[in-house]
C-alpha cells in the first residue's frame, strides 16, 4: 500500500509539473503576443485625434447603462463620473434593480428627478418596471426603477429603454475616468461595421469613490494590490492577445461596449448563468462563427475607472468563486465549441485555453498540494528540490506580473518610482500570501458549479 501511494504521488508529481510547464509556455506565448497588441494600441491612442473625435457630430453616440443594486455608498459619484464624461452625445440611464437601500432616494434628491411614466419598447424579457424618472437638472440622465431581477435583467431592461446605436454596460461601483467613452469609441468610430464589442481594463481600490480624478497610483494596500496584479495580467498578458487573434472570450461587466442590434438579436444578457459578461461574450462568438459574418470584440489596454477590491479574504472568496463558477457554466454551455475548427480561433485556441487553465486549475494545484509533499515525504523528491521548485514558481509567477506592470508602466506612464519598486517587491511574494486564498475560491466556486449553485454572492463594501 505505501508503494502504491508513493508512485501515486510521484506520478502526481510529473502530471503537475508538466501541467505547470504548459500553462507558464502558454502564458509566454500570449504575453508576447499581447506585447505587440499593447504596442500597436499605445501607438495609436498617441496619434488619435481625440480632440476632434470628441466635438465630431459623426461619433457614434452611446447609451451607457448603469444596474444598480443597494449602492447607495457609491451611486451618486459613479452617475457623477458618468455625467462628466468627455464625449460628444450620449445618455445615461441608471436601473435601480429593486435597491433595499437609500440608493434610488438619493439619486431622486440629488438629481432632481421626476417621473415620466413607464412607457418603453421592451425588446428584451425583464421585471416589471415601476418608475421612469428624468432628471430635472441633468438631462442626460434617466432613472429607471424595478422589481428586484438580478444584474443581466437590469442590463436588458437598460437596453430596452436605451436610444442609441451602441450600449456601454458598466458597473454601479466603479468611478470612470473623463476620456474612458472616448478611447472605447475610438476603434468603434473607424469600423463601425465590424465592431461588435470593445472592453477596457479598470483599476482596483479598495475605496474607488475617494479616489475620482486621481492618478492611477498604485495600491498600498497588499491585499487589494495583489488583485490589481490579477487584473494587469489579465488585460495586459492574456486579453490583449486574445483581441489581436479575434477570440477575447470576456468583455468585463465593468466595462463593455456592445452593439445594440446585436444585443437585441441574440437576447440580451441571460440571468442563467452566474454572471452575465463571460457567458454573453462566448454567445455573440458563437453567432458570428456560425454565421460567417465577419466581425470584431476588441479588449483595449486603457484604464477607464477604478473599481472596489474587496479587502476581506471572506468577500475575496466570494467574488473569485462566482468568477470561476461562471468560468464552469460558460465552458460546460458552450461546449460543443471546443476543438471545433467551425469556430476558428475561439474553438480551436480560446476554448482549449480555458478549459485547461481555468477548468483544470483547482484540480492540478489539489493534486500538487497533495503528492508533492507525499513524494517528498517518501524520498521520491528531495525537500531542497521541492524548496528550489517553490521558488521557481514563485518567480515566474512574479516575472508574468512584473512584465504586465512594465508594460502598464509603458502605456501611460501612471506609477512613481516608490509605486514601482513596492509593486515589484510585492510580486514574488504573491504565491505564498495570495495564491492560497484564490485556490479555495476556485475549488469552492467549482463545488457551486457542481452543485447548480447560481447566486451573485455580492460581497459587502469595505468599511468606510
Amino acid at each position: 500500500m505505501q508503494e502504491f501511494v508513493a508512485a501515486a504521488a510521484w506520478y502526481a508529481y510529473v502530471a503537475c509539473l508538466v501541467y505547470l510547464m504548459a500553462v507558464f509556455a502558454e502564458m509566454a506565448v500570449t504575453a508576447g503576443l499581447a506585447a505587440r497588441e499593447n504596442r500597436l494600441r499605445a501607438r495609436e491612442t498617441r496619434i488619435e485625434d481625440f480632440e476632434t473625435l470628441g466635438v465630431s457630430p459623426f461619433t457614434i453616440p452611446v447609451s451607457i447603462v448603469v444596474p444598480a443594486f443597494n449602492e447607495a455608498v457609491a451611486i451618486k459619484p459613479v452617475v457623477l463620473s458618468l455625467l462628466a464624461l468627455d464625449y460628444p452625445e450620449y445618455e445615461v440611464i441608471v436601473v435601480d434593480d429593486g435597491s433595499t437601500d437609500t440608493t434610488l432616494a438619493q439619486l431622486r434628491e440629488h438629481f432632481e428627478l421626476q417621473t415620466t411614466g413607464t412607457f418603453y419598447r421592451r425588446m428584451l424579457a425583464s421585471t416589471p418596471v415601476e418608475h421612469i424618472f428624468t432628471s430635472l437638472r441633468e438631462p442626460r440622465l434617466t432613472v429607471v426603477s424595478k422589481t428586484n431581477g438580478g444584474k443581466a435583467d437590469a442590463l436588458n431592461c437598460g437596453a430596452n429603454v436605451a436610444r442609441y446605436r451602441y450600449v456601454c454596460c458598466v458597473d454601479g461601483d466603479t468611478i470612470y475616468e473623463p476620456d474612458a467613452l472616448l478611447k472605447g469609441m475610438r476603434l468603434v468610430n473607424q469600423d463601425p461595421a465590424r465592431v461588435i464589442g470593445i472592453t477596457s481594463r479598470v483599476r482596483v481600490s479598495s475605496q474607488p469613490e475617494r479616489r475620482e480624478g486621481a492618478a492611477s497610483r498604485s495600491e498600498r494596500n497588499a491585499f487589494v494590490a495583489f488583485q490589481s496584479f490579477d487584473y494587469l495580467r489579465a488585460f495586459l498578458n492574456t486579453r490583449a492577445a486574445w483581441s489581436r487573434s479575434n477570440y477575447m472570450l470576456c468583455a468585463s461587466g465593468a466595462f463593455a461596449i456592445w452593439r445594440r442590434d446585436v444585443l437585441l438579436e441574440l437576447g440580451g444578457f441571460s440571468p442563467a448563468f452566474s454572471c452575465e459578461d463571460l457567458e454573453f461574450t462566448f454567445r455573440a462568438h458563437e453567432h458570428f462563427r456560425a454565421a460567417g459574418i465577419p466581425y470584431r470584440i476588441h479588449s483595449l489596454a486603457d484604464a477607464v475607472g477604478v473599481t472596489e477590491g474587496p479587502t476581506s479574504v471572506g468577500a475575496l472568496i466570494r467574488q473569485r468563486a462566482r468568477w470561476q463558477r461562471v468560468i464552469n457554466e460558460t465552458v460546460w454551455h458552450y461546449r460543443h465549441m471546443l476543438c471545433n475548427p467551425r469556430y476558428g480561433t475561439v474553438g480551436m485556441v480560446g476554448m482549449p485555453y480555458y478549459f485547461v487553465a481555468e477548468v483544470l486549475a483547482p484540480l492540478f494545484q489539489l493534486a500538487a498540494v497533495v503528492s508533492i509533499p507525499l513524494a517528498a515525504a517518501a524520498g521520491l523528491l528531495q525537500w531542497g528540490e521541492l524548496a528550489r521548485m517553490v521558488v521557481i514558481i514563485a518567480l515566474g509567477l512574479a516575472i508574468f506580473t512584473t512584465v504586465a506592470i512594465v508594460v502598464h508602466d509603458q502605456i501611460t506612464r501612471p506609477f512613481a518610482a516608490g509605486d514601482l519598486a513596492y509593486m515589484l517587491l510585492l510580486a514574488p511574494v504573491e504565491l505564498f500570501l495570495y495564491r492560497p486564498i484564490i485556490f479555495y475560491a476556485h475549488w469552492k466556486g467549482t463545488l457551486d458549479f457542481l452543485r447548480g449553485e447560481r447566486r451573485w454572492d455580492k460581497f459587502e463594501r469595505n468599511a468606510r
